[in-house]
């Protein structure tokens, strides 16, 4: 496994400063946040770009994913305004351009809350078509599309290990990946061993936090619900080797390194236990 966490847990403090924070905690990579202040899409001059890609090799770090601002936009791949989604996939596009700069081989891509009153059928085959452009366009850059299941508070569109499945199916695209972030199964009581079964190497990206059991909350690895260390052991036995990131938005969003070192302690004790 190698180890990697958001830089949206920094958003109040220039790129860099998380980039520092990478590098002095010893984490192999940093997942860029595409919104402003770090790396909006509009936003990316070769100048930015270039500035980015020189911190990748000062401090020694890979950018395993690019995360795009997708969530409570008003540009959604869900959407049944066709100009909306429209947008929403240009919008997606230009993110995958600055993976693509940046040497990033993932880009997020999530399915935000559609709104209600509608069709869920028509709104699966709205995301199921942007996912399609979304493929194809990225297939050439060396970019694979990672979609990421949220939870039903979040959006009802993909929520469980079973949709990725039938999304594998109708899009029936190969550059179309998925990615578990550890709360939607927290929230849905579905076993993480369902992702990695029915996924296999189609899922190779995980986000790690703990959580209440009860709301989307992304909590410190040290509260909660979750047996973080068995987690740990779970992902061993299942032979997962990629990318873990951790993504603690709804912690110290004021002092992000002092939750980066408390991550960095419990992940480090951890490791030396279970043997990762």
């Amino acid at each position: 496994m190698k180890f990697a966490f958001l830089t949206l847990d920094f958003r109040r403090f220039p790129l860099e400063f998380a980039f520092q924070c990478a590098g002095r905690y010893g984490f192999d990579g940093i997942e860029v946040w595409g919104g402003r202040p770090h790396a909006y899409p509009d936003d990316m001059t070769k100048e930015r770009l270039d500035e980015i890609n020189s911190w990748k090799k000062k401090y020694h770090l890979e950018i395993p994913m690019f995360c795009p601002d997708g969530l409570n936009q008003n540009k959604r791949l869900t959407s049944l305004n066709e100009k909306e989604r429209t947008e929403a996939v240009e919008y997606i596009q230009k993110g995958i351009d600055v993976a693509e700069a940046l040497e990033a081989p993932r880009i997020l891509v999530v399915p935000d809350h559609p709104g209600y009153g509608l069709d869920p059928e028509e709104v699966w085959q709205a995301f199921c078509d942007s996912l399609v452009q979304l493929a194809d366009y990225a297939e050439g850059k060396g970019v694979r599309i990672t979609v990421e299941p949220l939870t039903p508070m979040e959006s009802p569109v993909v929520t469980t290990s079973d949709h990725c499945v039938r999304l594998l199916k109708d899009v029936e695209n190969e550059n179309v990946n998925f990615m578990m972030d550890v709360v939607p199964p927290a929230i849905a009581y579905e076993p993480f061993s369902e992702y990695f079964k029915k996924l296999g190497n189609r899922m190779d990206y995980i986000h790690i936090c703990n959580n209440d059991g009860r709301t989307d909350a992304h909590m410190k690895l040290d509260e909660g619900v979750l047996p973080i260390e068995d987690m740990f052991t779970v992902f061993k036995n299942w032979e997962y080797k990629d990318y873990v990131s951790a993504e603690l938005y709804s912690e110290l969003y004021w002092n992000p390194e002092m939750m980066l070192a408390n991550t960095v302690r419990i992940i480090n004790g951890i490791r030396e236990r279970v043997g990762i």
